[in-house]
């Protein structure tokens, strides 16, 4: 009994939040990765800011983040994280680019907190 009530209720919660399955698939596809990325994209940050950066930093959030899993991710976490690696890859000095760093960084914690995580970038 309880579960034919369950089957009712799940669809019907669907149809009165505006969320469907990918919604929610896409939700914890972010958790997941905010989760996973979280040291990685702060220790990528601060070498990056301290001028230790390398090409194999940057390699290594890309490769961990490719295009397979942002397909994956909501649309504005997978942006946010190409944007940042497209910005730790410009020649520009960590200076100069500190700014767009900060932002990308305070909008993938928003996002990651939005998807029940609170990350440590």
């Amino acid at each position: 009994m309880k579960s034919k009530a369950l089957i009712a209720v799940v669809p019907l919660s669907l149809m009165l939040t505006g969320c469907g399955v990918t919604d929610f698939a896409k939700n914890a596809a972010d958790a997941t990765a905010c989760k996973a990325l979280s040291s990685t994209i702060k220790g990528i940050v601060s070498g990056y800011q301290s001028g230790v950066i390398d090409s194999g930093l940057i390699v290594q959030i890309d490769n961990l983040v490719g295009d397979q899993l942002r397909a994956l991710l909501s649309t504005g976490l997978a942006n946010d994280l190409k944007l940042l690696t497209e910005t730790f890859s410009q020649s520009q000095s960590a200076e100069g680019s500190k700014e767009q760093v900060k932002k990308l960084t305070d909008s993938i914690t928003q996002r990651c907190s939005d998807a029940g995580v609170e990350p440590a970038v």
